[in-house]
């Protein structure tokens, strides 16, 4: 019983019960500077700035923070200088080696909000996946498709792709492609189908569409004919957008489809 009272009395010493505060008042003095911190970007990047680049500010000050706090705590220690040298020698190292996809995705990250090829709300298609950019995060970019999913893209995949912005201010500006074959005459697809039903979509979604949807000859091959149809949509509804595109899409299909019945 003595043994452990003294080495509790030897553990609890007035040093050591310095070096416990200090710890303490250093964690909490971190925690509340990276919430008061936090709290300021929100408020200054409020109509000023993108999210992304409002996450990357975030970002940033956390580990500022939190390497001038660790470096507070090492000094409290007594840590020496050559020992904080090989420390930082080997964590740097069993980074390298362990994390290379994750340094690569932060510093694909940090080039795109660098270069912007795209913003928080531009439509986009990225390789084979289209939709909503949604997010952009230093390691993730967000899409939210047509399939109303989300979709969390690499930023390494991301550069590594083929990007292609549909995005033209506050408003999309979307083409599509839709193939026919040779039995019907090109006068009677435009005139039976194509008009008729761009004429009625648009009258009844006027309300959302900031110009009619146009369409035009694209590609002819032996096989049949391919149409380019442009439509336009305002940016962040994209519920509305994903829902009207197939409609249109149908609405021409299905003229076609009755136009080759009464044949």
């Amino acid at each position: 019983m003595s043994s452990i009272t003294d080495w509790l009395n030897n553990l609890i010493t007035s040093e050591n019960l310095v070096t416990l505060v200090s710890v303490l008042i250093i964690s909490v003095v971190a925690f509340i500077l990276d919430r008061l911190a936090r709290r300021a970007i929100v408020q200054y990047s409020e109509g000023r700035l993108d999210t992304h680049i409002e996450n990357s500010l975030k970002l940033l000050v956390r580990i500022i923070i939190f390497v001038v706090a660790l470096l507070i705590l090492l000094q409290v220690f007594g840590a020496q200088a050559e020992w904080l040298v090989s420390v930082s020698a080997l964590g740097g190292a069993a980074i390298g080696f362990a994390s290379t996809q994750t340094v690569g995705n932060f510093l694909a990250g940090v080039y795109l909000m660098l270069s912007q090829p795209f913003k928080v709300n531009d439509y986009v298609r990225i390789g084979d996946i289209e939709g909503e950019v949604q997010e952009i995060t230093v390691n993730y970019t967000k899409i939210y498709t047509p399939t109303f999913n989300i979709v969390e893209f690499p930023n390494r995949r991301v550069l590594d792709s083929v990007i292609h912005n549909f995005s033209d201010g506050d408003m999309i500006d979307y083409s599509f492609t839709l193939g026919f074959p040779h039995d019907v005459s090109h006068q009677e697809l435009v005139e039976e189908c194509f008009i008729p039903a761009i004429d009625h979509f648009h009258e009844k979604y006027k309300q959302f569409l900031p110009r009619k949807p146009e369409f035009g000859l694209s590609k002819m091959d032996r096989l049949g004919r391919e149409f380019s149809i442009r439509i336009h949509f305002p940016e962040r509804n994209m519920d509305i957008f994903y829902n009207l595109q197939p409609e249109l899409v149908g609405e021409i299909v299905n003229r076609w489809d009755l136009r080759k019945r009464k044949k």
